[in-house]
């Protein structure tokens, strides 16, 4: 049995959001710009269903959609015009807001499988192999609010802060077994039936790996000794009565030295003497030691160590569990926690859940890049249970790292808008005609360049390593001229993609619905498509130009697009425009045309690309423009540019910031 969709009704920024879980994959990726919404998915699960076993924790008022928060003013105002009590419950019971869950499954014809869907069918026509619960969070006792709102001493106190204090008086946890489309829905009567459905384990971001062992036990102990507690004993008796039988021994040994150690002590306290009527007692100093102890407070992990000297000797040593790194230090928990959730799965007498989701926040922490791209793939091998079923991984992600390791199918897009989270599932990414080609070509990019995209603000595609050297430069150059921009303190990807590659990228750009700006050649050409100059140009061998945006291929009818038509929903393209009186071919040309001055003032200074310009500073530069940035050596100029200061941004550039600026993310 496989969990396969989450649906989340009115919890915080998740109004009305669904989730399908990979259906093939062990992990499903949740990705994402800051407070999108991933780690609300995480703590939905915890609340409605619980998390390893523990009870639910409480929800809170501040729980509620903010959409939401407006109907408890709405519901106190109707109050307000209400004699009868009767009217006032029938009110509370039909508008207070409430939080629901639902989750689909789907089994499989398996005894196992069969047991606990049976319980949750809606009908004894079984026409699909899937069910559904409803877990809601709602009113329960409407006629107890009712009473005590009107009754506060405090009359200014709104029902929304009143609640606030005393939200779990009248609000409660139901579960209701669903037909497959949600329009029928039957309570059940506790939550046997889900406990032997599902399970939620949870490895939260905040793991304080940085404890101090003078705290008490380091943190990997004090797993080790919760691990031994729980599982250890349970399923191997016999090694466990092994260490306690020695720890046994070894207490007596220690209360035979301590006799000695100590004797001189207690034979002074004697002397002392006590009230009259009342012997002195004889004080026995005894060690008495349990394994549960010696895990919690005593244990250390030590990590093994070798240096090798000049002449080849090698020496061993060991340091302590703080003198790691923080990152081995984060695995090694991970992997701890995976597996004492495995453990107590196993060691479960009957009734196992069916199964078993584990919720993992942000496990890039501290782990260096390498790790971090095989650590999707490494997961699902340690979670594979004795008897062949694997967990399913919920795991948010800020890692590009990470997403590169995983594939298209598992990664769901998280993006918020005002107080709303939308979530997209990238397996549904619609490519049109050529789809196996174009979507292998994205997933080969996208593993190439750490899958950037799926966590910026904005976008920026480029057509070659020129642009994308200095477009950061541009970006602060552009900031500091325009007051009020945000530009530069926002998150933008910068991509290069190259013109003849860039119009594939629509289909995923349109479905991220990121701002995008894509800065691209004018690549003019003459009758017989051989490169020439703007002004003897008849058209563009450019194919972003020509079969995205803004969909032609005629110089002239290219150099007349205005903004409007080089926009297509949030995409907009940028390519080369008449400045100072020319139109530049390529990024380098437009740069000479805007800085003429700066070059001739600066080219001295260039110490790569300073001799071209040697050649024609004293002459017409602008005419020479054309043949002299064929010959510029392209990466050199731009190295050059970033060393140097002081020189403007191309006009075609800079419309482009402009545009990008006024978009909201």
């Amino acid at each position: 049995m496989r969990l396969e969709r989450i649906c989340i009704r009115n919890f915080r920024l998740l109004r009305r959001f669904s989730i399908d879980l990979a259906r093939n994959k062990t992990t499903t990726v949740l990705v994402g710009p800051n407070n999108s919404g991933k780690t609300s998915v995480m703590e939905a699960l915890q609340l409605f269903v619980g998390a390893g076993g523990e009870p639910r924790r409480r929800f809170s008022i501040h729980d509620f959609a903010h959409v939401r928060r407006k109907d408890f003013a709405h519901i106190e105002s109707k109050l307000t015009a209400i004699g009868s009590e009767e009217d006032a419950i029938k009110l509370l019971r039909r508008f207070a807001p409430s939080i629901r869950m639902e989750l689909k499954f789907r089994y499989a014809d398996e005894t196992a499988d069969l047991v606990v869907a049976n319980e949750l069918l809606m009908s004894l026509e079984v026409t699909s192999d899937v069910i559904a619960v409803r877990i809601e969070y709602a009113i329960d006792n409407a006629r107890g609010l009712w009473v005590d709102f009107k009754a506060r001493t405090d009359k200014t106190q709104t029902l929304f802060e009143f609640l606030a204090g005393n939200l779990q008086l009248y609000y409660k946890v139901k579960t209701y077994k669903i037909s497959e489309d949600g329009s029928k829905a039957q309570a059940l009567d506790s939550n046997e039936v889900l406990n032997r459905l599902i399970k939620i384990d949870t490895i939260s971001a905040q793991r304080h790996l940085d404890d101090e062992e003078a705290t008490g036990a380091a943190k990997l102990s004090r797993l080790l000794h919760d691990h031994y507690n729980r599982y250890y004993k349970v399923e191997h008796a016999e090694g466990a009565k092994d260490i306690e039988d020695a720890i046994k021994s070894s207490s007596e040994t220690l209360t035979g030295k301590y006799v000695g150690a100590f004797g001189r002590l207690t034979g002074r306290l004697k002397t002392f003497g006590y009230p009259q009527g009342h012997a002195s007692p004889d004080l026995l100093i005894k060690a008495e030691m349990t394994a549960e102890k010696i895990y919690r407070d005593s244990t250390r992990i030590y990590y093994a160590s070798e240096h090798t000297s000049i002449g080849g000797v090698v020496t061993k040593y060991e340091l302590p569990e703080k003198y790691n790194g923080l990152g081995y230090k984060n695995l090694i928990f991970i992997v701890l926690q995976l597996e004492s959730f495995r453990a107590a799965l196993e060691s479960m007498p009957k009734d196992k859940p069916r199964v078993h989701i584990i919720a993992l926040e942000e496990p890039e922490a501290h782990l260096h890049p390498q790790m971090q791209s095989v650590f999707i793939r490494e997961i699902s091998r340690a979670l594979e249970h004795t008897d062949g079923v694997t967990a399913q991984v919920i795991l948010s992600t800020h890692s590009s790292h990470m997403v590169s390791g995983s594939d298209f199918d598992p990664i769901r897009y998280f993006k918020r808008k005002g107080h709303e989270v939308s979530v997209k599932d990238l397996s549904a990414l619609p490519l049109g005609k050529d789809d196996g080609t174009v979507l292998n070509f994205l997933r080969r990019y996208m593993k190439s360049t750490h899958c950037e995209l799926f966590f910026a603000d904005k976008a920026i595609f480029v057509e070659g390593q020129v642009e994308r050297l200095l477009l950061p430069l541009m970006i602060e150059k552009f900031a500091s001229k325009k007051a009020g921009s945000f530009l530069a303190s926002q998150y933008i990807s910068i991509s290069e993609v190259g013109g003849a590659y860039a119009h594939i990228f629509k289909p995923l750009i349109d479905f991220l619905g990121v701002p995008t700006l894509l800065i691209t050649d004018l690549d003019s050409v003459d009758d017989d498509g051989k490169k020439c100059p703007v002004a003897d140009g008849k058209s563009t061998s450019n194919a972003a130009l020509k079969s995205w945006l803004p969909g032609k291929s005629v110089l002239t009818d290219l150099m007349s697009c205005d903004a409007p038509a080089k926009t297509e929903g949030r995409v907009q393209v940028s390519y080369q425009v008449e400045e100072n009186g020319s139109c530049g071919r390529s990024f380098e040309e437009a740069f000479v045309y805007a800085n003429v001055d700066w070059l001739k003032s600066n080219h001295t200074s260039l110490l790569a690309s300073g001799k071209l310009f040697d050649e024609v500073a004293t002459k017409d530069l602008v005419a020479s423009a054309y043949q002299l940035c064929a010959r510029l050596p392209k990466v050199d100029f731009a190295l050059d540019l970033v060393a140097h200061g002081g020189w403007d941004i191309p006009k075609y550039i800079s419309d482009g910031l402009e545009w990008l600026a006024q978009q909201g993310s």
